[in-house]
């Protein structure tokens, strides 16, 4: 008996859906990427179509992919051959790779299909449509021209992709993971205002936005694992494709389940909309644009959820009989890492998302330094953030290089953990200063004095630290105890601040909090000083 397999991975996708800045197109791009593989999506339909479809089983499926098994040989090739024509018609000019293959098993057949899937990243495939020299082009995209559509009173003549995304924009596949039952009139599809029925984005005093991308930790390491258990025998070859099914739809329900408790714990309607809008939520990922005064609410809110929900999945997974060869390969939860960028709703999304993205790379290359795992070598659930006030956007690195390293300093902490930790500085120790420099009674000017002249002269700054330091004293001796221990927690090291020795210290995120409006900070102080 052989066993066939399918392999399909649609490539560069937050690319393809950050391929615009126009809210609508980007809602319409993250729309058909969720009916792709969606319960009565394409892939779905198009099993449907097949005579042998009912043959093929899914070890996985989400996230523009799915590995498709079967023993019958006629029902993979026909999938093989009818699902890229399918494809490139549904999502033009986003690209992909695929492979199949034949095994003794199920996960010989996976694994010499994955081989075939990494060599087929060096096969380019043709762009469509093709276009000439006199083609008509859409100016925002330098794309040929497919189509002519009515944009408020003007005509607009626009390229395949993005007629394509216009097509989704009023789908609700994705909110409705977000939030079940939810409706198309609750969430935003504007950033600005347009003339159509449509409701734009409720903003408060600016127009300021999170955005925010989190990831797991471990998922990846978790499958490398499952396999190596396979080749070891410690899973049977009959149990490969519902253990790899079974686990992936756990992560996903631990994603979506966190991701609606957030929105439950921290956004609040406004005008009838949700301060927010969901753009990615597939396997252990999720990318959102949330009101910045909200976002760090809402992502330390879907940190800790996840955390549990992961956990209480994997429970659920171990408690099955047919699964007790699990107990000692499955973790006890996942955690998760997380960036958000802090920009004005004018900005490149496509700039901001690459942005997000290395925030939380950044995160997570740190948390998973060995020195700073939890017990069990579990990686700390944490989150970088940064706010632009630049019109260049430049790479995180380069940002901590060039924008926040003065000499001898550096003005950002950058990994934050949401609980306490031995060696990182945490989430509750910064929102702490922060209400602390809310109080009247504290110059939070004379703080943010000193961070514009360590960019002019470290030994002004010094100087105008030292003043701020005797004025605190001399009004109370008590403000400036509370400030010097939170400043030597969240500093490394934890010393008093000198700029004639290196230093990381927390001003620029504390002043970032406060020049967003963190919500949460300002609601806990202004309980504080009730």
């Amino acid at each position: 008996m052989a066993y066939y397999a399918y392999l399909f991975e649609a490539k560069s996708i937050q690319s393809y859906i950050f391929a615009t800045n126009k809210l609508k197109e980007i809602i319409g791009g993250s729309e058909l990427i969720e009916q792709l593989t969606s319960t009565n999506g394409l892939l779905r339909q198009t099993l449907r179509s097949l005579k042998e479809g009912e043959d093929i089983e899914l070890s996985r499926c989400g996230g523009a992919a799915f590995y498709a098994f079967s023993e019958n040989k006629a029902a993979i090739d026909k999938l093989a051959t009818l699902w890229p024509l399918v494809f490139r018609q549904y999502a033009p000019d986003m690209e992909f790779i695929h492979a199949k293959a034949e095994g003794k098993t199920s996960i010989d057949a996976f694994q010499k299909a994955h081989t075939t899937l990494m060599a087929d990243r060096n096969r380019p495939k043709m762009k469509l449509p093709q276009a000439g020299v006199y083609t008509r082009r859409f100016s925002r995209t330098g794309e040929p021209v497919s189509q002519t559509i009515r944009l408020g009173k003007e005509l607009e003549q626009i390229d395949l992709v993005t007629a394509r995304k216009r097509d989704f924009a009023k789908s609700t596949a994705l909110i409705e993971r977000v939030v079940k039952n939810s409706q198309r009139n609750e969430w935003p599809v504007n950033l600005t205002p347009e003339e159509d029925d449509d409701k734009d984005f409720p903003f408060k005093d600016n127009r300021l936005i999170g955005l925010i991308h989190a990831d797991g930790n471990g998922f990846g390491q978790l499958l490398m694992d499952l396999k190596s258990s396979v080749g070891k025998g410690d899973i049977e070859d009959s149990q490969y494709i519902s253990v790899f099914r079974d686990i992936s739809e756990s992560i996903k329900k631990a994603t979506e389940t966190a991701a609606e408790q957030a929105v439950t714990e921290t956004l609040v309607m406004e005008r009838g909309l949700y301060p927010a809008r969901p753009i990615v939520l597939g396997g252990d990922d999720l990318t959102m644009i949330v009101r910045a005064d909200l976002a760090l609410p809402f992502t330390q809110a879907f940190l800790k959820a996840f955390e549990q929900e992961s956990q209480r999945q994997f429970e659920l997974i171990r408690n099955n009989k047919d699964y007790s060869n699990l107990q000692n390969i499955l973790p006890e939860r996942l955690t998760a890492c997380a960036g958000i960028v802090y920009a004005k709703s004018s900005q490149p999304f496509s700039l901001l998302h690459d942005l997000a993205e290395g925030l939380c790379k950044h995160t997570k290359s740190i948390a998973k330094h060995p020195d700073n795992l939890l017990e069990g070598k579990q990686v700390p659930s944490s989150l970088t953030f940064y706010r632009v006030t630049t019109s260049l956007i430049d790479d995180f690195k380069d940002i901590l290089k060039n924008e926040l390293t003065t000499r001898n300093i550096c003005l950002s902490r950058g990994c934050y953990t949401l609980d306490a930790h031995d060696k990182l500085p945490n989430l509750p120790d910064l929102l702490a200063l922060q209400v602390f420099l809310a109080k009247s009674e504290v110059s939070r000017g004379a703080l943010r004095q000193v961070t514009g002249l360590l960019h002019q002269s470290p030994e002004q700054a010094q100087r105008r630290y030292e003043r701020w330091k005797e004025v605190m004293q001399d009004r109370d001796q008590n403000n400036w105890n509370t400030f010097n221990e939170l400043f030597r927690k969240l500093s490394e090291p934890k010393s008093d601040f000198d700029v004639n020795h290196k230093q990381a210290v927390p001003f620029e995120d504390v002043l970032s909090l406060s020049a967003v409006s963190n919500v949460d900070v300002l609601n806990t102080a202004e309980g504080a000083n009730a």
